[in-house]
């Protein structure tokens, strides 16, 4: 048997995350645990020394991540169709009642993480591009870092591997900010009975669901994704916008939820059969986002980037904290809109999954898609005036 093999193996080292992953999310600590995010955690450290192993004694079979990017898309799909379908069914009630709420948090989130980078990059202006990098890794967003690389590329190559730097280092950081804050305040928010009922439970009456149908499910991924290619400019100052694969599929879901039927197919499933998939498609999705993530930025972390480290943990707890204030003192939502919007705000879906677990509720996804959409488009304007000023 070759040893070099089997633990590069990237089945292996997912399953191995997740089954571990979930041995360690069940522990429990004042009533707080992680959960599936756990799976996360694990991914991290077997990425971390599975890596070491292999470029001690293997160098020919280290590779920059374990797990295909295809299959962190498919995961990722999956997850978010599934949640997406699952809470569509309250979108409208919630759009109607709290909308502006969701776009004002979505500014307040973004750009509380934007002024507090200014402030770090007009003190370390020779670490700026770095920094506007752990903007987009503290939030978390993908099409952020795609912003910030083109804005950099007028500065040059330096100035673009600074940006990766920058983000590489935060991501984890970020995630692991916003699935701990949804883990307390689901904590809290129980025992001071915060959560009512009503809020868990409201329009659950009877409604005939069909079973889990594939083509219905696929026509949901399918929409989603040819819907978050789609490019909107927006001039030359903010160059293009798009939802990306992760919002497509998740406006997808909401809407073809909330419409239920067309012709044959049928888009009200069974939700506990949604949620198997569900459950699948969330356990894989963390185990490779550490798996992927996790030697990286610890390896950068020990041994250029504790500034950064600082500065993109600083940059989410900023973030989520204002967002947090703002939600519950000035625009009164109730603690699942709350959650739902600071993980949209932080355009975090490790969050959004850790508090469907945290709050026993599947509408955190409801307030998560109203606020996804603008925080993307307030994180893309912020990062391309962060690079010039």
């Amino acid at each position: 048997m070759n040893f070099g093999a089997l633990l590069s193996n990237p089945l292996l080292l997912m399953c191995v995350s997740i089954f571990v992953g979930q041995l360690v999310g069940k522990i429990s600590y004042k009533n707080v645990k992680l959960g599936s995010s756990g799976g996360l955690f694990v991914g991290i450290f077997i990425s971390y020394f599975v890596t070491i192993y292999l470029q001690n004694n293997y160098p020919s079979l280290v590779k920059s991540s374990f797990i295909s990017s295809d299959v962190f898309s498919l995961s990722l799909i999956g997850f978010i169709a599934s949640v997406g379908l699952l809470a569509s069914k309250n979108i409208r009630r919630v759009i109607k009642e709290n909308g502006y709420r969701f776009i004002f948090l979505a500014f307040t989130i973004t750009f509380s993480g934007a002024l507090s980078t200014l402030i770090f990059s007009k003190f370390l202006t020779n670490l700026k591009s770095s920094i506007i990098g752990t903007y987009v890794g503290a939030l978390t967003s993908s099409p952020g870092l795609a912003t910030a690389m083109e804005s950099a590329k007028l500065l040059g190559e330096e100035a673009q591997a600074m940006v990766g730097l920058g983000y590489s280092i935060s991501y984890i950081p970020g995630v692991v900010s916003v699935i701990l804050f949804v883990q307390l305040l689901g904590k809290y928010s129980k025992e001071k009975n915060h959560i009512k009922e009503a809020d868990l439970n409201r329009n659950n009456e009877k409604i005939k669901e069909s079973n889990f149908c594939i083509i219905s499910f696929a026509m949901v991924c399918l929409l989603g994704i040819v819907l978050g290619e789609i490019n909107i400019y927006l001039g030359s100052y903010l160059g293009y916008f798009s939802l990306g694969s992760t919002g497509g599929v998740l406006m997808s879901a909401l809407i073809l939820g909330d419409i239920k039927k067309i012709g044959f197919l049928n888009f009200d499933m069974n939700k506990g059969q949604l949620a198997v998939v569900r459950d699948i498609s969330l356990n894989m999705f963390l185990s490779i986002v550490g798996l992927n993530y996790g030697y990286n930025a610890l390896t950068l972390i020990k041994t250029s980037g504790v500034q950064l480290l600082i500065m993109g943990m600083a940059t989410a707890l900023v973030s989520i904290l204002v967002g947090y204030l703002v939600g519950k003192y000035i625009l009164k939502l109730n603690t699942v809109n709350l959650v739902g919007g600071i993980c949209g705000g932080m355009t975090s879906t490790p969050g959004l999954a850790s508090s469907i677990e945290a709050l026993e509720s599947d509408e955190v996804t409801v307030a998560y898609g109203a606020t996804y959409p603008f925080a993307l488009f307030f994180m893309i304007l912020f990062t391309n005036i962060l690079f010039k000023i």
